[in-house]
């Protein structure tokens, strides 16, 4: 009797926990992306493949479920709605923690009330627990029109409180982002997607905790802002929509509101962003205490530690002298045509321009003579090394043709000093650009290196991705594009599953070498690898503009794991740097790829290469993070289960240029150096095989 009731007991137990097991299995978030031309790619190649959202539904995978005006981008499955979405969000069946994307740009007629109802339906949907992101996207209309609907944007985002994302910025200045007529192309919509993927992993907290007594609310860019008197100053709050975790935030010193490009891109990320004016004090005694009151009153609201702080020329001097009295405060620096050097500017003692009446306050709030001022050795200029013992990540923008506050004055001594003393300090140059404008006008730049300086920065290299690349330089036959080229690797590797010796997995520089491809026109090193390889069975699986998130998407949704090749030669990583990944950033891809095909091809010997030589001359930006790369890979080398083959030696020359015999001007193609490569390849495989 009571072994049959437990044997009961256990059978309804296993029961009940297989069906938590389903029910949590279907409960995953959606996301709901609605719009018109922007949306759907209907102007883009392939746009059933490449639109943003069919290419963040492949980012996501099983985690979200994605909705293109009311369609699964995956299965295509319609969901019961019709197609005038905006007008009939109510019908999506919002639920707390799903998405709804909204590009409004050419779907809202605001002259005829439009706003209104979005304002009750998105209302509605927060309300619910869903996040609502209003996106702010490029358009062919006039410049008046295009400034109309973003003020509309915003303003409907400050009344309804939902999420905005300024797309515009970057995609302007993207290359390959729009077409002609400024129309997205899949290029671009790999950007959006990165972009919405971040807003999504991006872990939060909920609304803002500052609440200000007496203060005038008001619109920053949709964003709400509080403008306050502290200690007789004017100070001002801005607050994200969703609260990053840790509360981070941005200190701007100087010129509020000035080129805000940085300070929206953080906003949108959940950073606060705050204010306290001490204008024309120059960063003394009295402007420091004012802020110490300031962070004090700003941390009972549970502001992180540490900030970010940015300063626009004079406001230099602000940021940095607050980071050598409380270098604990400090996260990460922003100067922007920074004053670092008072006897540059204003004293105009240089070959600057100077300023006779600031000169004058300067000396008057240091209480300085004239001849004090002249020898004054405490600006930031003068402690450089100080500054940069502390170790506090910086980052600078300058125009190089600045005679206000001229680099070789300020920027560049300091800098010099900064990184001697240990600190990280990058410098981004404008060469045609003088004191203005201040920033750059897209500002992912800035804002990717504050994200890794706060520890926040998403690794795309490391996070599987389809490619998107469609464009006829890619070496490809007409109509191909990437998805072609994927399909047509899988193909071969379908025909010839446990048939293959080698297999060559890369980005352009592999395609060149061609193997059974057939929609490769160009292979100029085919001749090569079959004059080393002809007693073996190879094959490529190279496609032109791949980084290492586009090979690891290709491993785990391709026919790689049953074609169970002897040998998988993997050559990846240059295009990452296009993108701007550090090495860091990109040796974690390729040990992603190393982990899935050691986990998924045990069988396969495996060869990492990492990227090949980049930079015809050693002094090439790029050869230093190439160095970077390989300093890391050789690190994780000591792993036993696969082959680490950098081919430095194979191609760089004594003088440590390489040779245009072996390479194409760009420094990346090959050109003549497709045979050193096979043979520099065939004794490392031959030892691989056990030959």
């Amino acid at each position: 009797m009571i072994k049959n009731l437990l044997s009961i007991c256990i059978k309804w137990i296993l029961i009940m926990l297989s069906t938590i097991t389903i029910l949590f299995a279907q409960s995953k978030g959606k996301i709901y992306c609605i719009g018109q031309e922007f949306t759907t790619g209907s102007a883009m190649f392939m746009p059933e493949k490449n639109n943003f959202p069919a290419q963040l539904g492949g980012m996501f995978g099983k985690d979200y479920q994605v909705f293109l005006n009311g369609k699964d981008v995956v299965t295509n499955a319609p969901i019961s709605i019709d197609n005038h979405v905006l007008k009939h969000l109510d019908d999506l069946n919002i639920k707390k923690g799903d998405f709804l994307i909204l590009d409004l740009n050419h779907d809202v007629d605001f002259s005829q009330g439009d706003d209104s109802k979005l304002l009750k339906n998105i209302t509605s949907s927060i309300n619910k627990g869903a996040r609502v992101v209003l996106l702010h996207t490029p358009s062919n209309s006039y410049e008046k029109q295009q400034l109309s609907a973003r003020i509309q944007l915003q303003t409907l985002a400050f009344k309804s409180n939902c999420e905005i994302v300024d797309l515009s910025p970057a995609l302007y200045g993207g290359d390959a982002y729009l077409d002609k007529e400024k129309r997205l192309t899949s290029i671009g919509a790999s950007f959006v997607a990165k972009r919405l993927y971040e807003l999504i992993k991006t872990p939060v907290t909920g609304a803002s905790r500052i609440k200000i007594k007496n203060g005038k609310r008001e619109s920053f860019y949709g964003f709400s802002s509080e403008t306050f008197d502290f200690e007789g100053k004017e100070a001002r709050v801005v607050k994200p929509k969703i609260v990053a975790k840790g509360s981070p935030w941005i200190w701007r010193a100087r010129f509020w509101g000035h080129e805000p490009q940085l300070d929206i891109a953080m906003l949108e990320r959940g950073y606060h962003i705050v204010y306290c004016d001490v204008s024309e004090l120059f960063g003394n005694e009295e402007s420091l205490q004012i802020w110490n009151n300031f962070y004090k009153f700003l941390q009972q609201f549970g502001l992180n530690k540490k900030a970010v702080m940015e300063g626009m020329s004079r406001g230099g001097v602000y940021i940095y002298n607050w980071a050598l009295r409380y270098p604990d405060r400090v996260s990460a620096i922003y100067a922007d045509a920074p004053v670092l050097n008072f006897k540059s500017w204003p004293g105009g003692q240089g070959k600057g321009k100077g300023s006779p009446e600031n000169w004058e306050i300067f000396k008057q709030v240091y209480k300085l003579t004239e001849q004090q001022a002249l020898n004054f050795k405490d600006a930031p200029v003068d402690r450089a090394s100080e500054i940069g013992a502390l170790k506090i990540p910086s980052i600078h923008v300058v125009g190089d043709v600045d005679d206000i506050v001229p680099p070789d004055e300020n920027t560049l001594p300091f800098a010099k000093a900064y990184i001697a003393a240990g600190g990280k300090l990058e410098i981004i140059h404008k060469p045609t650009v003088g004191h203005h404008p201040h920033s750059l006008a897209d500002p992912t730049p800035l804002v990717d290196f504050l994200l890794r300086a706060d520890g926040r920065k998403l690794n795309f290299a490391a996070i599987a991705a389809a490619g998107s690349e469609y464009r006829s330089g890619a070496g490809w036959s007409p109509n191909m594009g990437w998805w072609g080229e994927n399909d047509d690797i899988n193909r071969i590797l379908d025909s010839k599953k446990q048939q293959l010796d080698i297999l060559f997995v890369g980005n352009s520089i592999t395609q060149g070498i061609g193997g059974t491809r057939s929609h490769l026109p160009y292979k100029p090193g085919y001749t090569a690898f079959e004059s080393v390889f002809s007693s073996y069975k190879w094959d490529c699986a190279g496609i032109a503009g791949d980084r290492t998130q586009h090979v690891l998407w290709r491993l785990i949704n391709g026919k790689y794991k049953e074609a169970a090749p002897k040998v998988v030669v993997v050559t990846i990583g240059v295009n990452n740097f296009l993108d701007g990944d550090t090495a860091e950033e990109i040796v974690a891809g390729i040990l992603e790829i190393k982990k899935w095909i050691r986990t998924n091809m045990k069988n396969s010997k495996l060869i990492l290469t990492g990227p090949l030589p980049v930079g015809v001359e050693s002094t090439d930006p790029r050869r230093r993070k190439y160095e970077d790369i390989h300093r890391l890979l050789a690190i994780q080398a000591k792993d036993q289960c696969w082959i680490y083959a950098p081919l430095s030696d194979t191609f760089i020359k004594a003088d440590g240029n390489l040779s245009l015999d072996d390479y194409s001007t760009d420094g990346i193609h090959l050109s003549g150096g497709y045979t050193k490569w096979a043979q520099s390849l065939s004794k490392i495989i031959q030892k691989a095989l056990g030959e």
